[in-house]
């Protein structure tokens, strides 16, 4: 997506970036995008401030969605490396591209993977270790079952699911749930409802 080491140079680059970013960015919903980055940056060339300052950019992001999701973990986990950044960023929009001799800035769109983050945050020490619940999820098609898993990715009570089975009438999963029964009731959030069947937890697709 971009090379390694222009991430490898975003903690010098920040300081590059504008002032006040993190104040005018804002987080959309579930979907873990961050909007609004201004990212700013000189160099001896071009090409060299647009890597910069979209390097800082990329990482501001990731702060900005820090102090939305967890902001007690931002010191600890802002300064995540450069591969483990890479990892987490999905994809980004660059928009208002103003680019001179030795100087970049622009403002970017930032889509960060839901799946990488609960699981980073999952991780953190201190924190209970995430419930793990077997459910039935009925399915009417292949429809369903692109909606159910397009939901769990948007659901911030799941920090990731295991596929145990899959035929034309049901999907048998292992959810992981960070916040334990908490994060159970908070599926109806992503338009899942969780209710006991008889042979155990059924989760189906709210209308």
């Amino acid at each position: 997506m971009w090379r390694r080491t222009v991430l490898a140079a975003a903690a010098a680059a920040v300081a590059l970036a504008r002032p006040g970013t993190l104040a005018t960015a804002s987080a959309q919903g579930a979907g873990f995008t961050v909007s609004g980055i201004a990212a700013e940056a000189t160099a001896e060339t071009a090409i060299a401030a647009r890597e910069r300052a979209i390097a800082a950019g990329l990482r501001s992001a990731w702060l900005a969605l820090l102090a939305r999701e967890a902001p007690a973990e931002e010191a600890r986990l802002g300064a995540v490396s450069a591969d483990e950044l890479e990892r987490l960023v999905e994809s980004y929009e660059v928009e208002n591209e103003r680019l001179g001799a030795t100087r970049y800035a622009a403002t970017l769109t930032v889509n960060f993977r839901p799946d990488r983050v609960r699981s980073l945050l999952a991780a953190t020490p201190g924190r209970a270790p995430a419930a793990r619940l077997e459910v039935a999820a009925p399915l009417q098609g292949v429809n369903d079952w692109v909606e159910l898993r397009r939901r769990l990715a948007n659901a911030p009570a799941v920090g990731g699911y295991e596929l145990l089975s899959l035929s034309r009438r049901e999907a048998r999963l292992a959810l992981s749930l960070p916040g334990g029964a908490a994060g159970a009731a908070a599926l109806e959030q992503a338009g899942l409802r969780l209710a006991d069947g008889p042979t155990g937890p059924v989760l189906t697709l709210m209308p």
